[in-house]
């Protein structure tokens, strides 16, 4: 039997044998439509450059009509391509865990540099702010605060004001020199 010259003129690259092609293609795979949903675009051109090239290695003698050949190759292919889907393991996205547990290495560094700096901070205040901040980690609210020290609760609050500012803008300060 003859070579079927619609194979010779897909060879030559002419759109009618390509389209016509590509119709036993899709004609071949429709029974295989509900597997290949989302691809089947993807196989169709998959299908096509590979039954070229088999075409140029000589691979279709014409034994058959070339339609049948084509329709063939499109069922052994999708065969070929479930099987290699049963054999991939599926994750579903409920089960993969997307997010670390804990913190990344980066940053528990930047908080550590984070708390060194507020530590420095605190450390290089006046003695009288620091005093404050004992106070406060005691939980002690300003009219306590107040009477501890033996100054007015408005006086109390500017200096609390005016310490934070200061520690503030000392850790914005020893946080640059880290960067």
């Amino acid at each position: 039997m003859a070579r079927d010259s619609t194979a010779d003129s897909l060879l030559a690259g002419e759109p009618q044998s390509v389209e016509q092609v590509r119709k036993w293609i899709r004609s071949a795979m429709y029974s295989y439509r509900n597997r290949f949903r989302d691809d089947s675009e993807d196989l169709e051109q998959e299908v096509l450059l590979q039954i070229i090239e088999a075409i140029k290695r000589g691979q279709y003698e014409g034994r058959s009509s070339f339609s049948s050949y084509v329709k063939s190759y499109v069922r052994h292919k999708a065969i070929d391509r479930i099987r290699a889907a049963r054999r991939r393991e599926w994750v579903g996205l409920q089960d993969l865990e997307l997010t670390a547990n804990g913190s990344s290495p980066f940053e528990k560094l930047s908080d550590r540099e984070h708390v060194a700096a507020t530590l420095r901070a605190l450390r290089e205040t006046p003695e009288s702010c620091r005093a404050l901040w004992v106070l406060l980690r005691q939980g002690l609210g300003y009219s306590e605060m107040s009477r501890v020290l033996g100054i007015a609760e408005g006086t109390l609050r500017v200096r609390v004001l005016r310490c934070r500012r200061m520690a503030l803008e000392l850790r914005k300060k020893y946080l640059r020199e880290i960067v």
